[in-house]
């Protein structure tokens, strides 16, 4: 199947290693998908990509991409192995990229995920694939935060940006006070309810902060149920946020 695919052209191999630049993603309104699990994934999920290209010594893992990607109406390319990973940003490839268009915002629902300025790729990842993974609808990402189509975030999320709606607003305050129906719930180092004893609303907002700052001063002056993952005494000062995310998520939804 492979060998019978076009190769993909220099001018066109330049143009997806474009997208490891923030700006040219945020111009062309596209993202560099990397690895058969995460495409795949995305393509099943009803993603079209705009390109696709697979190494010429591709594994059969990637025959079910082509299979999709050609059904779907979109452009499928051959490159040698070298070639792809120069298109990679990682130090070898995992024998197919993807170019896809970015996500339009939808109107937000009521299992909301906020990001206070987390800016650790794989946390925001991580994140996202767990939000996924407990039924939540939304990600909200302040300024501040790592961009979500970040190749890093992109790999570490394994495929579950399709699953929720993304937000970009300047602040998570400014996001609360236009979505007043969601309860905010804020993770805290000290000094908040332990995570089974939270009683969930029926909508609510899950946010997290930074390792490195936590919540900002601002959100934790509102009204809100704030929650502290209990842990024993050790050298370890706090989790990260990918993991106190996920131990909250949980909480969440073990009580709804």
């Amino acid at each position: 199947m492979i060998d019978k695919l076009e190769r993909a052209t220099h001018k066109l191999r330049n143009a997806v290693r474009q997208l490891h630049r923030s700006s040219e993603r945020a111009e062309r309104s596209e993202f560099l998908v990397e690895g058969p699990h995460a495409c795949l994934e995305l393509l099943k999920a009803g993603v079209q990509p705009e390109l696709v290209i697979v190494s010429e010594d591709a594994s059969d893992d990637v025959a079910d991409i082509i299979s999709i990607a050609i059904r779907s109406g979109s452009d499928v390319y051959a490159a040698s192995p070298s070639e792809l990973t120069r298109m990679c940003t990682t130090a070898t490839s995992q024998g197919v990229v993807m170019v896809a268009r970015m996500f339009e915002e939808r109107a937000c629902r009521g299992r909301v995920v906020a990001l206070d300025g987390v800016t650790d790729p794989g946390n925001v990842g991580t994140i996202i694939r767990t939000a996924a993974w407990f039924g939540c609808t939304d990600l909200v990402l302040s300024d501040g935060c790592v961009d979500i189509y970040n190749p890093k975030v992109v790999r570490a999320s394994a495929g579950a940006l399709a699953a929720l709606n993304i937000v970009r607003r300047a602040s998570i305050a400014e996001f609360l006070d236009a979505h007043p129906h969601l309860q905010p719930v804020i993770a805290v180092a000290h000094d908040g309810v332990a995570p089974a004893s939270i009683e969930p609303p029926e909508n609510w907002c899950l946010v997290v902060g930074s390792e490195a700052h936590g919540v900002s001063a601002e959100l934790l002056r509102r009204p809100a149920v704030n929650v502290t993952i209990p842990g024993l005494e050790s050298a370890v000062e706090s989790l990260n946020a990918a993991v106190a995310a996920s131990i909250i998520l949980y909480a969440l939804n073990a009580q709804t």
